[in-house]
Formats: structure tokens, sequence, C-alpha cells
């Protein structure tokens, strides 16, 4: 893989990881104070593990 494809990923797990925080940041703000539904929670849940993964890609390259 020469550098150019290698900053062209990097940009694309840039823009999901855009993508996933600004999906955590609406979940989030539709959070209720109590009777949390567990859909909500598994998809928070879903969101921070993809957020950590992209996270970690980006810190490996």
């Amino acid at each position: 893989m020469n550098k150019d494809q290698l900053n062209e990923n990097e940009d694309e797990t840039g823009l999901q990881l855009n993508i996933v925080e600004r999906k955590l940041a609406e979940l989030k703000s539709r959070w209720p104070s109590h009777s949390v539904q567990p859909k909500m929670v598994a998809d928070l849940e879903d969101l921070e593990e993809e957020r950590d993964r992209l996270r970690h890609l980006l810190h490996l390259r």
C-alpha cells in the first residue's frame, strides 16, 4: 500500500469516526433521565465500540 492509499484510508476512517461521534451525540441528546429503553443502551454500546475501534485504527497509522 502506497502513501496515497494510506492517506485515503485514514481520511475515510476519520470520516467514519465523525459520523459515529455525531450519532453518539444525537443519541445522548435523546437520552431520558430515567427508564432508558434497552435498545438505546444497546445502540450506545455499539456506537461506543465502533468509535473505539476507529480511534484505534487511526492511532495505528
